[in-house]
Order: C-alpha cells, then sequence, then structure tokens
C-alpha cells in the first residue's frame, strides 16, 4: 500500500458519518483470510483509513466497530472550537474552576503534558488563545486576511500559558492555576488516536495492519509478509521519498505548505512558537519515524518550531533517531538512520546529513508517552 502523507486538516469542522464497506474476501488459509480488510472514517474533516491483513471478516468488522464508537467519543472530547468535553474544560480553566474530564480528554491532555516537557516546552498545547488569535481554529484555508496586532500577541504571551499550569488528577479532574491557559490539542490528537485504535485492533488479535490517520500512518506488523510501504510529500505537493514500516512504527510529518495565512505574497504558517507567539519560521516541513505515535506527532511540531540549527539538541532530548527536515530554502537535513530508511523520489539537490543520532528508528531513552 502506498501512500503520500499530507498534513490534514485534522480538527476542522466534521462529524463522523460512516463506516466504509468492508472489503471481504472468502480466500481462507488456516483459517484466517488471506486478502485484506479496509475501513474508513471521516471525523474532524479528515479521513482516517485502516486496513487488517490475516483475520477473518468477522474479526474485522468488531475491530471496525469498536474503532468507530472509540473515535466518535473522540469527536464529542476533543474538538477544539465546537461543543465538546475539551470546550467545557476550557471554561471552567477560564472560571478558575476544576473540571471532571472523560477518559478520551484527560488521556490527552497527560500525554500533551508529557510532551511539553520532552521538547522542552517547544509543543505546548495551552496556547490556544494564541492560536484562536491567529485564526487558525478554522477549516478554510488559505486566511487572506492580515495577521493580529503585535500588541494583542505580546498581552498572551505576558500571561505565559503553559502545560505545567495544569493538575490532571488520577480519576482525570483537571485545574490549573493560570486562567489564561486554553487547550488547543490538534497538534498530538492524531498520533493519540492512532494509538487507540492500535489498542483496540491488538485487543481483536489483530496484529498486522496499517493505521493513515489523515495522512499519518502507524504500521502493525507487516502487509503479508513484506514491509508496509508509504510515502513522504514534498512541500511541493510531489513525492519527496519512500519508507518501509514494520513492527510497531509510525511516520508523522509536519509542514507549513497546507494551513496558512497569505497576504500580498507573504505567507505565514499554522505552527506556532510559543516564545515568539509568531509562527514558526525558516522550515517548510518535518518527518519522524518513531514508535510511538505520539512522540512522533509531537515532535514533527516541536522540531518546525526548533529549525535546523536545533535538530540534533532536540532530538537527542525527545531520543528521535529517524529525523528528517526541509528548510525554506530546499535543504534537506536527515539523520544518518533516516537516510538509511528512506528512498528518495529524486535526490535532493541540498543534503545535510546530521551526527549519529541511533542506529534504529525505535527510541529507547525518552519517557514513554503512554
Amino acid at each position: 500500500m502506498d501512500l503520500a502523507l499530507r498534513r490534514p486538516q485534522w480538527m476542522a469542522v466534521a462529524v463522523l458519518v460512516a463506516v466504509a464497506a468492508v472489503i471481504a474476501w472468502r480466500q481462507w488459509q488456516s483459517g484466517h483470510e488471506s486478502r485484506p480488510h479496509k475501513a474508513s472514517f471521516v471525523i474532524f474533516g479528515g479521513l482516517t483509513e485502516i486496513e487488517v491483513r490475516g483475520v477473518s471478516e468477522a474479526v474485522a468488522s468488531r475491530a471496525f466497530g469498536a474503532i468507530g464508537e472509540q473515535l466518535q467519543r473522540d469527536q464529542r472530547a476533543w474538538h477544539p472550537w465546537e461543543t465538546s468535553d475539551l470546550m467545557r474544560l476550557n471554561a471552567a480553566i477560564a472560571q478558575g474552576a476544576a473540571y471532571q474530564a472523560t477518559p478520551e480528554l484527560s488521556g490527552l491532555v497527560r500525554r500533551a503534558q508529557q510532551g511539553f516537557a520532552l521538547s522542552d516546552g517547544l509543543f505546548n498545547a495551552a496556547i490556544g488563545k494564541l492560536v484562536g488569535l491567529w485564526g487558525f481554529h478554522t477549516s478554510n484555508y488559505p486566511i487572506k486576511s492580515p495577521p493580529p496586532p503585535q500588541a494583542n500577541i505580546d498581552a498572551l504571551l505576558a500571561a505565559r500559558p503553559r502545560m505545567d499550569d495544569l493538575t490532571v488528577s488520577a480519576e482525570g479532574s483537571i485545574v490549573s492555576r493560570n486562567r489564561e491557559v486554553q487547550l488547543d490539542l490538534n497538534g498530538l490528537a492524531e498520533g493519540y488516536a492512532a494509538e487507540q485504535i492500535a489498542g483496540l485492533l491488538k485487543q481483536q488479535g489483530i496484529a498486522d495492519a496499517l493505521i493513515n490517520v489523515g495522512g499519518d500512518v502507524l504500521a502493525l506488523g507487516n502487509a503479508g509478509g513484506r514491509p508496509w510501504r508509504v510515502g513522504i510529500s514534498s512541500p511541493q505537493h510531489a513525492t519527496l521519498a519512500g519508507a518501509e514500516l514494520q513492527g510497531h512504527e509510525a511516520l508523522f510529518s509536519s509542514g507549513s505548505y497546507n494551513k496558512f495565512r497569505e497576504v500580498e505574497g507573504h505567507r505565514w504558517g499554522h505552527v506556532l512558537d510559543p516564545r515568539s507567539g509568531q509562527p514558526a519560521q525558516g522550515v517548510a516541513a518535518v518527518s519522524v519515524i518513531h514508535d510511538d505515535a505520539v512522540i512522533a506527532d509531537v515532535a514533527s511540531t516541536s522540531l518546525m518550531i526548533a529549525g535546523s540549527s536545533a535538530l540534533g539538541r532536540l532530538a537527542r532530548a525527545m531520543d528521535l533517531r529517524c529525523v528528517l527536515l526541509v528548510t525554506d530554502d530546499g535543504t534537506v537535513w536527515i539523520s544518518p538512520a533516516m537516510q538509511r530508511r528512506l528512498q528518495f523520489a529524486t535526490p535532493p539537490a541540498r543534503l545535510q546529513v546530521t551526527e549519529d543520532l541511533g542506529e534504529n528508528c525505535t527510541g529507547e531513552k525518552a519517557p514513554a508517552l503512554r
């Protein structure tokens, strides 16, 4: 299965509409079907596709049903600008009150806190007010209006909203010591959903699957005895490179080329630097392979902000071995382990190989964001 990875409009306005028909084949081998089963879900304005191998139609159908129910709960919990558990939590924070969150939301907030610590604060889901100020709570891109006044940005930065302002109890009660915290969890929701889906597939005894959440993928096992084959898009929307994944490996990407504001030829991407309040500059795209989809999701956003100059330092802090970063001038920065995993469609004109970050793509030193 070949996929071109594109950064989705993950939190755009939409509702889970359907589970697609399962593609079923009655060719049995040792009590299992050899053909793949597939399902598609439209949620948050993005397409989630799942392909499973090596199980019967009945097993696949049960798994797809459970996944559809989980994604509906996620929709009700996570939407950042429509009625949701997250909206009610943000209202409680603004009032200085505690809020009893659902398991879907409290689990996501815990992982956002861990991502904040792991990225040295570059991944900061507490800056939802800043995201709203820039107009990025929308599904309509590109945005053509001028950027917000600097004075308004400075006022929000002065409040210093941070993920460590929050306390999450074991029972899921959430309270903030800073009323200016407003959560926007877009930056890790895809990775979290992918791991949720992987867990549900495991419960049904499904070991071989490819989970495509709006263009970012988590591969489980293999594709009928061979690795899963996926692709990475360039900022020009062409295929940059291909990769093979297997076992439990996620390939997640962030970019400034799908969601942005553009006025009179000047473009501002949607990934905001929480230190300056401005969109990240200098990086067009990042891709990461890791054995935890949440780490891959958090890391791809964090490296967009850190840039090429801090790539090695942040990669080591997050225990990333397989990273690729494309700067605005087209220079491709790549770690040695990632270089061994990718097959470029066309050799990059400007290629910079980073320091050696490790032999393979699996993280071992970073705290598990489970």
